[in-house]
C-alpha cells in the first residue's frame, strides 16, 4: 500500500513540475518580458490544441496553466503598458469564455477569432521589443513560435481557419532551430539532450500540412519545456 502512494506522489509531482516549469525558470530569468513572451506563445499553441482536441481535459489542463504563466508575468508589468495589458485581458476572457465550450465537430469561429487575437497581441510584443534575444531564451521563442504556428496548421486541416503568418516559411524555421541548437550545444555541452530531442521532432514539424502527429508534437514540447527548466 505505502509503494502504491509513493507511486501516485511522484506521478503527481511530475505533473505538477510539468506545468510548473515556466515558472520555475522565471525565477533565475532577468528579463520578465521573455517570460511573458513565452507564456503568451504557450497560450497561442495550447488554446489551438485545446481546439483541435475538441476541448478534452488535458489539453483545457495544458491551457490553463499556460494561461495562469502568462496572468503571473504580466502582472510584474509597470501600469505604462496599457496596449499590452489590454489586449491580454481580452486574450484571458476569450480563453475563459471558451474553456467549456461543447464541441461538436470542427469550430471554424473559434479558431478565426483566436488567431486575430494572437495576430494583434505579436503586433504590441513587436513593437515593443528593443534587443535581440540571445541562448536559450532566443531559441525557446523561436521553438513556441513554430508550435504555435503548427498547432493552427492543424487546426485549418480539420476544417479550422488557420493562420497566415508574415515570416519566413515554417520549414525554414524549424531547420534554423537545428542549427541555433547546435552551435548553442558547442558552447555549452549541456544542451545536447535538447538538441536530440529536436531531432526527433524535428520531422513530425516539418510534416505539419499533414496533421499526422499533433499529440506526439505537444508531448515531446512538454518535454523540451521540462528540460529547459531544469537548465
Amino acid at each position: 500500500m505505502r509503494q502504491i502512494v509513493k507511486k501516485v506522489i511522484a506521478v503527481s509531482f511530475s505533473i505538477s513540475f510539468m506545468f510548473l516549469s515556466l515558472a520555475t525558470r522565471a525565477e533565475s530569468d532577468i528579463d520578465s518580458f521573455v517570460q511573458f513572451k513565452i507564456a503568451s506563445l504557450q497560450v497561442f499553441s495550447s488554446f489551438s490544441s485545446f481546439i483541435y482536441f475538441q476541448g478534452d481535459e488535458r489539453n483545457r489542463t495544458r491551457l490553463l496553466n499556460a494561461k495562469n504563466q502568462g496572468d503571473k508575468a504580466i502582472s510584474a508589468f509597470p501600469d505604462s503598458e496599457v496596449n499590452l495589458k489590454l489586449k491580454w485581458q481580452k486574450i484571458s476572457e476569450y480563453v475563459e469564455s471558451y474553456q467549456n465550450h461543447d464541441f461538436d465537430g470542427s469550430d471554424m469561429s473559434l479558431e478565426a477569432g483566436w488567431s486575430i487575437l494572437q495576430r494583434e497581441l505579436n503586433e504590441i510584443i513587436n513593437a515593443r521589443e528593443t534587443h535581440k534575444l540571445k541562448g536559450i531564451d532566443d531559441i525557446q521563442i523561436k521553438m513556441e513560435s513554430i508550435l504555435s504556428q503548427y498547432m493552427a496548421y492543424a487546426n485549418s486541416t480539420t476544417g479550422g481557419y488557420g493562420v497566415s503568418y508574415g515570416n519566413s516559411p515554417l520549414e525554414v524555421q524549424i531547420m534554423n532551430i537545428k542549427e541555433d541548437l547546435t552551435k548553442l550545444v558547442q558552447a555549452e555541452p549541456k544542451y545536447k539532450p535538447l538538441l536530440k530531442k529536436w531531432g526527433y521532432i524535428q520531422g513530425a514539424l516539418l510534416a505539419y500540412n499533414s496533421n499526422v502527429a499533433p499529440f506526439i508534437v505537444l508531448h515531446t514540447y512538454d518535454g523540451m519545456r521540462k528540460m529547459i527548466a531544469s537548465y
